[in-house]
């Protein structure tokens, strides 16, 4: 909440008066040489409201009043956003005339530059354009401002964003930018309206024929101290600083910030002409100046921008694509894991192989050595029975092979013989059922058996 301070003349309202029966002050925002700003809340609908109350000494002129009521009624026509919306206009026991309008949280651009010293020109140029299309509405109902400045210019907090209004149609000064001084308004009562450091030549003259190039003017000088951070014109009075306007050309801009651009600095020049005809002749025509402006600029810093990325990128080698530089190396880390996983598994395939080839052939060894062991064993017996003509064991045959085929008694020992083998290899080839057969009783050989059997 705003604190009370100490306004001129009778116009002191400790907080918690009421106005009109329906606003309860809660504090003073500012004041000026024809008024003061009050905060205040309405009483029923508990919106927070601005209120501008007249001096009693000046509420006394009934031209003061009579212009003050006219551009309040004017001003809650405007449907402009940079417009601030009045609400409601009516007069005080004392007859002094008041307006109330919509309160605002931000700050103004003299409180910006105090702040932030000089503005991008981007910045500088937007808040302009903005002005010039407020002052249209108001130009269009017949109605010059006369006191612009960058006190008047307030970049308010909205939902829509920083949105600039144009606030003070020249009845007050708001109280933080008193560090401004001597620069802050000089409207004072018996004075010219307005602050010398915005004011246009003709304006100076008190001239008959003031129209909306007055404005045009303000508008110059606030875009300058905008870039630089000073007003075109200066001096240590308001006389010094009325002849400089009245006699000495606008200086550069770009004398103060070199890095103003130069097409820019031409659109102030004009705004500062001497003679209203060499001026633009309304807001409309600057407005279309600084939008081209803004459009050549923002090609030019797109352009600026495209080229230094591309000798970045020239100077930095062969770029890759977005995306690309985790997609390479995650494909081939994925490739030499599955011809990892690929060699193992044949490793693994052989090894098993190679293992059970190793298993079935020392199984076969081992019983080939078995039976070859066991062969040695039994060959001098064998050797022993044949000179002895004693016949083994004869060897067990299937029924039906016997029923088939007879086995001759020379076949039979023969067949005898031979199948001899070790029990261990027997017994580690089952063999189907067999059955004995009778074979008729053997003679013992004899030598003509011998001859007989060999041929001989």
């Amino acid at each position: 909440m705003s604190t009370s301070l100490p306004v001129p003349g009778n116009l002191a309202f400790a907080p918690g008066a009421i106005i009109g029966g329906k606003y309860r002050i809660e504090g003073v925002l500012g004041a000026g040489g024809m008024g003061v700003v009050l905060s205040a809340t309405h009483l029923e609908l508990g919106a927070h409201v601005a209120i501008k109350i007249v001096r009693d000494d000046l509420a006394q002129h009934e031209e003061v009043v009579s212009r003050l009521l006219f551009e309040a009624r004017a001003a809650a026509q405007m449907r402009s956003a940079h417009i601030v919306r009045v609400l409601d206009v009516a007069r005080l026991d004392s007859g002094a005339p008041y307006i109330v309008m919509e309160q605002l949280e931000g700050l103004d651009l003299a409180a910006l530059l105090a702040e932030g010293g000089p503005l991008p020109f981007e910045d500088a140029v937007n808040y302009l354009v903005q002005a010039c299309e407020g002052l249209g509405e108001v130009h269009g109902l017949g109605i010059v401002h006369r006191d612009l400045k960058p006190e008047n210019l307030f970049l308010a907090n909205t939902p829509e964003g920083l949105v600039l209004k144009i606030l003070d149609f020249g009845i007050s000064k708001n109280l933080g930018t008193s560090a401004r001084d001597p620069r802050s308004t000089l409207t004072r009562q018996g004075t010219t309206l307005g602050s010398p450091f915005y004011m246009s030549p003709e304006q100076m003259r008190a001239s008959p024929n003031l129209d909306a190039r007055a404005d045009v003017w303000s508008l110059g000088a606030i875009l300058f101290e905008l870039l630089t951070g000073r007003c075109p014109f200066e001096a240590d009075s308001a006389a010094a600083v009325c002849s400089k306007v009245m006699v000495d050309d606008a200086p550069s801009a770009r004398d103060f910030t070199p890095d103003t651009p130069e097409e820019l600095d031409l659109i102030i020049q004009r705004c500062l002409q001497k003679e209203p005809e060499h001026r633009f002749q309304n807001t409309r025509e600057l407005s279309s100046a600084l939008r081209d402006f803004q459009r050549v600029a923002t090609a030019a810093a797109a352009a600026a921008a495209t080229a230094t990325a591309t000798a970045t990128a020239a100077a930095a080698g062969p770029s890759v694509p977005p995306g690309f530089e985790t997609t390479r190396p995650l494909n081939i880390a994925s490739t030499l894991a599955l011809a990892a996983i690929s060699a193992l598994l044949v490793f693994a395939a052989v090894s098993f192989w190679r293992l059970q080839g190793r298993t079935e052939w020392a199984r076969w060894s081992g019983t080939s050595a078995i039976a070859a062991e066991n062969f040695k064993k039994k060959a001098p017996n064998l050797q022993a029975t044949r000179r002895a003509g004693v016949s083994p064991e004869p060897r067990a045959v299937p029924v039906s092979l016997a029923a088939a085929s007879p086995v001759p008694p020379a076949a039979s020992i023969a067949v005898s013989s031979v199948s001899s083998h070790p029990p261990a290899l027997a017994a580690a080839s089952p063999v189907p059922h067999y059955e004995r057969l009778a074979v008729p009783e053997q003679r013992e050989t004899t030598e003509d058996d011998v001859e007989a059997r060999y041929g001989l």
